[in-house]
């Protein structure tokens, strides 16, 4: 831990992007009760206002809903859809690719074949089309079909790392005292490979955010009155010209957000990679 404040102190652009996802964090956690208008608040007086008129500090859409509550309200749902598939996916990543890496043989062809498919198809054509079955889009069936869609790429991960430890004389060791091998790969190996798994989670988080945002855009995200970044992108295309801030407001959000959770990730890149 010292090390790393010591080298955040010696990188002012990793203390940037962290202070901007605080920032977020800290939005979504206490922004919607300090807003003076609610996401679905509709000001049909002041359709497409400027920036600080009547008090709408980012302007209004075409509806005349405020921009800035909409931003705030719409950061949880991404926030906690992004979160939650960077976790679910590596948990489920560490399992599928400790099996296979560990076990090899059959086990670890049926696993490099079965990634290999799903990996063929890009995971935001995978989600659209599974959305599209499913219909209505929630916080939970966003979470569980962005996960598969990334848990081939962090499987892939875990077993490289796997198998990088797997030769290791801990291990044999561990296997001459007669542990189990659940014990092997999760108490013994895993602690050994968090470096690779957190730098895979961190870029994994920033991805996330990038498909909501892309799936919200393109229509099949979150749907009203849930607020969603993309979709607000894509709802006032129309009024461009007219509005632009409703537009540039929300996809700044998406940017400044992605990109502050890139450059940490890199950050933590470099960090692990020295204490190895």
């Amino acid at each position: 831990m010292k090390y790393f404040l010591y080298q955040l102190k010696k990188h002012p652009l990793a203390i940037f992007g962290i202070a901007i996802i605080i920032f977020w964090l800290l939005a979504a956690l206490f922004g919607p009760s300090l807003m003076q208008f609610t996401h679905t608040q509709i000001d049909s007086d002041f359709q497409m206002a400027r920036p600080g008129e009547e008090g709408h500090l980012l302007g209004t859409d075409s509806l005349g809903r405020d921009i800035l509550s909409r931003i705030i309200y719409g950061s949880r749902s991404i926030l906690t859809v992004a979160l939650l598939t960077s976790i679910l996916s590596t948990i489920v990543g560490i399992i599928l690719g400790f099996m296979a890496g560990y076990f090899g043989g059959k086990i670890d062809a049926v696993f490099l074949r079965g990634m290999d498919i799903l990996m063929a198809i890009p995971p935001l054509v995978l989600s659209m089309v599974v959305l599209g079955i499913l219909g209505n889009s929630t916080i939970l069936s966003l979470t569980l079909i962005v996960s598969i869609a990334f848990i081939p790429a962090t499987a892939r991960v875990s077993r490289g790392v796997l198998l990088t430890e797997k030769s290791q004389e801990y291990v044999s060791a561990a296997r001459i005292r007669g542990e189990h091998h659940l014990y092997i790969m999760f108490v013994e190996i895993l602690p050994n490979t968090t470096g690779p798994i957190i730098v895979e989670a961190t870029a994994r988080f920033a991805y996330s955010i990038m498909m909501v945002a892309s799936l919200g855009f393109l229509g099949v995200g979150l749907q009203p009155p849930t607020p969603d970044w993309g979709m607000m992108v894509i709802e006032n295309k129309p009024i461009i010209t007219q509005a632009p801030w409703a537009v540039l407001f929300p996809a700044l959000a998406i940017a400044s957000l992605v990109i502050a959770i890139s450059i940490f990730s890199d950050f933590v890149s470099k960090v692990l990679i020295h204490e190895q």
